[in-house]
């Protein structure tokens, strides 16, 4: 009976299974197919009852249904997401906020966990960077945060390392970056010191060196165009040895306006002891057109058994001075009274410029006397005057100079004088009286026939002054005509 029930049941189940088969077949074809899946469904159920395990096939014809696909549930994510953390120095004294080689610290990381996820427990693992105690590897939990105290921070990086254990996920490893780590050793190992070098062994000979200990030329400094003597006074420094073949070269470069008067440009000296001095000598010249300034000339030193060396020597050139006084106009005479004008032309031929020039006007029975002027610097090739007044203090003679006052170019203060004289004269007496009833108005006086004296005297003041102005327009075109001259001269030179 019971192996029976056992039949029933496994027939009545695949009768089920059938059915929904047949349930699938319906949606796909309509309800036409209906009849057939209920006849199907009636002969399954049949053949269980007469014990047959054979399905019918009254329903072979039709399209066997293609069975839904299984969906696959979503993985869940195997790293953690770490939203903060904290380093807290507060029971270890720390001075900042920066943590230090062998400073402790407990850190705790909050996690952000799936819905309905807990952490059961979590460990530290230690590193080069990072160590915890050996009791204090496990941390404490407390939700979503995860504490390991007693931290120590070691140096050589920041990467601090831990696993946690879920309930859903199981064991997931964590990393973060600790920002605060001052990643300097507070006791840096002291460097290997450097072993001495053997001493080498002194050679047998020590050669003295050689150099230019002095030279001259003649003075402070070489005008252009003119031949010098270059002195040269060499030394040898100590040694044990002497330097044998020693010669010395003059070296000018891209030097132009600089040339050797005679001789060569390299000289044999032979030998020189240790502590020795010797002195040659070089006839030279420099162009008469060199610009001035200082010169720089290198001398070559060489010896069959010593150190080669070039020292270099410097000499100012200086250009010839050729500043003059070329012209003065001076008054011959003068009246009482009257002013007079006195000029000087100067000019300046040298290459360089003349500096600070001023000039001033000195004399005896002078009524204006200590008149200066400052003129400035005079460029080279430049011609210009300068002009004073002139008036007696009394009849007689005027004896005066111009005294001009300037700097060359080496800076040395220089005067050139030029004298000059000018005789005065007495007023002149034009023979009118103002008391001469002619001199008197006309209308306190009866009527005169004919020019009253005192016009013939405006008439004579007048004629003075055009022969005046003549005189002046005359001088004028004379020192124009000088300068013209002189600057051809200066053409010509």
């Amino acid at each position: 009976m019971k192996q029976r029930i056992k039949r029933i049941s496994a027939v009545l189940a695949m009768a089920m299974a059938l059915s929904a088969f047949s349930a699938f077949g319906v949606f796909a074809e309509g309800e036409s197919t209906a009849p057939a899946s209920a006849s199907q469904s009636t002969s399954v159920a049949a053949q269980a009852e007469s014990g047959s395990t054979s399905s019918s096939t009254s329903t072979s014809s039709e399209t066997t249904p293609t069975p839904e696909p299984t969906l696959e549930p979503t993985p869940m994510p195997s790293q953690l997401e770490i939203g903060s953390y904290n380093v807290d120095f507060k029971d270890y004294g720390s001075r900042d906020s920066m943590w230090e080689w062998g400073e402790k610290a407990d850190v705790s990381v909050s996690l952000n966990l799936l819905e309905g996820e807990t952490i059961q427990s979590s460990r530290f693992i230690n590193s080069g960077a990072f160590t915890a105690d050996s009791m204090n590897i496990n941390g404490s939990v407390n939700g979503n945060t995860v504490t390991f105290p007693h931290v120590t921070y070691n140096g050589g990086g920041n990467e601090l390392s831990f696993e946690i254990t879920t309930n859903l996920r199981g064991v997931l490893t964590g990393t973060q970056l600790i920002a605060q780590c001052l990643d300097v050793n507070p006791n840096p190992p002291e460097p290997t010191p450097t072993p001495e070098p053997a001493p080498t062994e002194k050679p047998e000979y020590d050669y003295p060196k050689i150099l230019v200990k002095d030279f001259s030329f003649g003075g402070n400094s070489v005008e252009a165009g003119k031949e010098f003597t270059l002195q040269l006074t060499l030394f040898t420094t100590s040694g044990n040895a002497n330097l044998q073949d020693v010669m010395v070269g003059l070296n000018f470069g891209e030097l132009k306006g600089v040339s050797l008067a005679s001789g060569s440009m390299n000289t044999y000296v032979g030998e020189m002891a240790p502590n020795t001095t010797k002195t040659i000598s070089y006839k030279m010249m420099t162009d008469a057109t060199i610009e001035p300034g200082a010169i720089s000339i290198n001398v070559n030193l060489s010896s069959k058994n010593g150190e080669a060396a070039t020292s270099p020597i410097s000499i100012p050139v200086t250009q010839p001075e050729r500043f003059d006084i070329t012209n003065m106009e001076a008054p011959e005479t003068i009246m009482m009274g009257e002013e007079g004008y006195l000029s000087v032309t100067f000019v300046n031929k040298g290459k360089s410029a003349i500096n600070n020039l001023s000039a001033e006007i000195q004399g005896e029975n002078l009524a204006n006397p200590g008149q200066s002027q400052f003129l400035g610097n005079i460029a080279a090739g430049t011609e210009n005057s300068v002009d004073f007044s002139v008036m007696a203090a009394a009849e007689g003679t005027i004896n005066g100079k111009v005294i001009l006052s300037y700097e060359d170019a080496k800076g040395e203060v220089k005067t050139q004088e030029k004298e000059f004289s000018c005789t005065v004269e007495p007023m002149m007496d034009m023979g009118i009286d103002p008391m001469d009833p002619g001199m008197m108005d006309p209308t306190m006086t009866e009527t005169n026939p004919g020019m009253p004296i005192w016009g013939w005297a405006l008439i004579v003041v007048g004629v003075v002054a055009v022969v005046v102005v003549v005189v002046v327009v005359v001088k004028k075109k004379q020192k124009a005509k000088k300068l013209a001259q002189l600057e051809d001269e200066d053409e010509d030179i």
